[in-house]
């Protein structure tokens, strides 16, 4: 039997749906609920949601399986990659089979809209040289700021920040951008459950000029990467803390959308909206 490409929404966005299946999981003490093995496109998506949360595979223990036609090569990198403790990085050259940079181009790439179900806690970095104080009152619109600090950058909060290895160029110049200046970190609470940190954040940058590159504000577009960004720079204590207090009631709704968006059931048309 020949087996089905992975559809479009899938390969574009399983990684995030398992990163936030692996934390909505740990979090809420539902970890490998059933005894579920989740299939991902990539072997390359388990890696990423692995260095994503900075946890080892050991650790997650939620069972995955990538498509039989995946590369075997990378099958086996990817694999050793996160099975380290903390996860290890692939470089970002593209390798003799470019796998990696294909499916990071996947990633950065125009797609399916994703229609994440609703996060109350987020995260906004205030890169270097933007107006932070500005940025601030505009994110205070829509969002509680429940703690607040300063700090520069290294490369290493960068690659977990951006692992997608998008090609030795663009992680460079990305690098020397983040790492140039004193950051604005801000944990966030939303005031109103149907707030998209991904319009805010357009609305802002838009107000606020900026390029491709020097775009001034970080926030994570999908819940997964709300919590993995605040384990990253508040710890797994006050991640915790923070998931009991705002997001426990929440958990199970996001773990049945990722359930389904890793094919245990075909994603349900409603939840997929056409792009526009």
């Amino acid at each position: 039997m020949t087996e089905r490409a992975p559809d479009a929404w899938a390969a574009k966005y399983a990684a995030k749906a398992l990163l936030g299946y692996a934390l909505d999981s740990l979090l809420a003490d539902r970890a490998r609920p059933n005894r579920e093995t989740l299939t991902v496109p990539s072997p390359w998506d388990a890696w990423w949601a692995c260095y994503r949360t900075g946890l080892s595979t050991g650790t997650t223990g939620i069972p995955v399986r990538t498509v039989r036609s995946a590369c075997p090569t990378c099958v086996a990198r990817a694999a050793e990659l996160a099975a380290a403790d903390p996860p290890g990085h692939p470089g970002t050259e593209p390798g003799r089979c470019c796998c990696l940079l294909r499916w990071a181009a996947v990633l950065r790439s125009a797609g399916p809209v994703a229609a994440w179900p609703p996060v109350t806690l987020s995260l906004a970095l205030i890169k270097p040289g933007a107006p932070a104080d500005h940025i601030q009152d505009l994110l205070a619109r829509s969002f509680e700021v429940l703690s607040q600090r300063t700090l520069t950058l290294t490369k290493t909060d960068t690659r977990r920040l951006y692992p997608e290895a998008y090609g030795v160029s663009y992680v460079a110049e990305r690098d020397a951008y983040l790492t140039s200046g004193p950051v604005h970190v801000l944990t966030l609470r939303a005031l109103h459950p149907a707030v998209s940190s991904k319009d805010v954040k357009s609305a802002v940058r838009n107000q606020t000029g900026g390029d491709a590159l020097r775009n001034h504000l970080h926030m994570p577009d999908n819940p997964g990467e709300a919590l993995a960004d605040i384990a990253q720079f508040a710890g797994y204590g006050e991640l915790a803390r923070l998931h009991r207090r705002y997001e426990r009631d929440h958990a199970a709704t996001r773990l049945a959308f990722y359930r389904t968006a890793l094919g245990i059931r075909a994603p349900s048309l409603d939840r997929l909206p056409a792009a526009g």
